[in-house]
């Protein structure tokens, strides 16, 4: 490994090169203040991007992970290592190839329930696949839990929001081309995705969504709250941190804040209270309303779920439901899959984010002993979102053919390692209802 500076548009950046592919770790895109909108960073002569990036204070910033409920995913993605966390955690993390110039790009957004997560997790953080397939691979931080949903003021995306649009601006002096940019995200990182596209606001930035555990209409028994609907829960919020105004809480120590809300949200624990809520402007309105007038943004989409999801047929529901709502309304194609690949390792199979591994061939991170059969399926499935980053549509490269979902087709695209296969609505909610009642993943 060795160091590489580039000159952008900003000032020098320097990274690490190995074997001819640059990782440019921790760049910020972004800076603010406490419930305060994302703002420019400043120019910098030279910024070194081989240092860790900064996340967002959340559950492993204040408390024991590796024990109780988080165990699972604590050691299944950040089992081990040294974070930097801090409330400006707006920082991206850069893959591409040496040399590389107008290539696709491809934007992460990272899951977690937006209460928790970081840029650099074991399956995604420094990802060489799309690298190595000519895609610019970026992983994308912003704000979590409080310090994003105070009062919906839908802090983190936002962040989503301003980081876009900078690597619209700036990720050509990367080798990327800003007029070919792909989102993706897996659980709540698809969630944030699917209320980026409730308005316009990156009309003309993005040109595809790939949506993983998440994707889809969401449920009217989970709608989002407005503001006026929140306001009680925050004022317990408060409460419980010993203050009686927004100024008061916005001054108190970060670990005050969270902890504050968390203890709230957990006694009062409800979907509204720790997911963004409708502000008129970043949500205009309810997402029914949104998808009845057909006035959500209209990209090219991939929608998948996992076989032992978390809440698996009401996530299947979401996604099918709105890819026959493109196809209903004339939008552009949707494509959905259905991962039942049982990992190796423990008895929870294919598990809600057991398809990160696969979409993002970080395999030599796991401790899981991965046989030929994943290898393979990585393989076809980094290849499918490849094709899909770069022409918008997965199909090509000899792959098994991938259907969209239209008026009359239903089918999902079945990824398990052994079929090349579809699988049916029918079959789906059978094996989603069968995982709900008895095959229940680690959530």
């Amino acid at each position: 490994m060795s160091l590489i500076t580039i000159e952008t548009g900003l000032g020098r950046v320097t990274g690490t090169e190995e074997n001819g592919i640059c990782l440019f770790q921790g760049i910020p895109y972004a800076v603010t203040n406490r419930f305060e909108p994302p703002a420019p960073y400043p120019a910098w002569d030279e910024f070194d991007a081989t240092a860790l990036p900064v996340d967002c204070w959340q559950y492993l910033s204040f408390r024991e992970e590796s024990q109780g409920a988080d165990a699972f995913y604590h050691k299944e993605f950040r089992p081990a290592g040294t974070y930097r966390f801090a409330e400006s955690p707006m920082t991206l993390n850069i893959v591409a190839e040496m040399g590389a110039k107008d290539q696709p790009v491809l934007v992460f957004i990272h899951g977690g329930g937006f209460e928790t997560g970081t840029v650099g997790e074991l399956p995604y953080g420094d990802c060489r696949e799309y690298a190595a397939h000519g895609i610019v691979y970026v992983s994308l931080g912003y704000r979590l839990n409080v310090f994003s949903l105070y009062e919906n003021g839908n802090w983190g995306l936002k962040d989503m929001i301003f980081g876009l649009n900078w690597v619209k601006a700036h990720i050509a002096d990367f080798g990327g081309d800003p007029e070919r940019i792909t989102m993706m995200g897996q659980s709540a990182g698809a969630m944030s995705i699917m209320d980026l596209m409730y308005s316009q606001a990156l009309s003309g930035v993005v040109k595809g969504a790939v949506c993983m555990s998440g994707g889809g209409m969401v449920p009217k028994l989970t709608k989002p709250w407005t503001r006026e609907e929140c306001l009680p829960f925050w004022a317990g919020v408060r409460r419980r941190a010993g203050v009686s105004s927004s100024a008061q809480f916005r001054a108190l120590p970060a670990a005050e804040a969270w902890n504050a809300w968390y203890d709230e949200s957990r006694e009062n624990w409800s979907f509204q209270a720790v997911q963004p809520g409708i502000d008129g402007s970043v949500i205009p309105k309810l997402p029914q309303e949104v998808a009845k007038e057909g006035s959500y943004l209209d990209v090219p989409m991939i929608v998948g779920v996992t076989s032992q999801d978390f809440m698996p047929y009401i996530i299947y529901d979401m996604a099918l439901g709105w890819a026959k709502l493109h196809a209903r309304q004339g939008k552009a194609p949707v494509w959905g899959y259905l991962f039942d690949r049982e990992l190796p390792g423990d008895s929870y199979k294919a598990f809600h984010a057991a398809d990160l591994w696969y979409m993002f061939g970080n395999m030599d991170r796991s401790w899981r002993p991965f046989a030929e059969t994943d290898f393979a399926l990585k393989d076809q499935m980094v290849a499918y979102v490849a094709n899909f980053v770069r022409t918008g549509d997965p199909n090509g490269d000899g792959l098994p053919a991938w259907p969209s979902v239209t008026k009359t087709q239903h089918r999902f695209r079945l990824l398990d390692g052994r079929s090349d296969g579809l699988i049916s609505p029918l079959k789906c909610r059978l094996k989603e209802y069968h995982s709900f009642l008895r095959d229940k993943g680690p959530m």
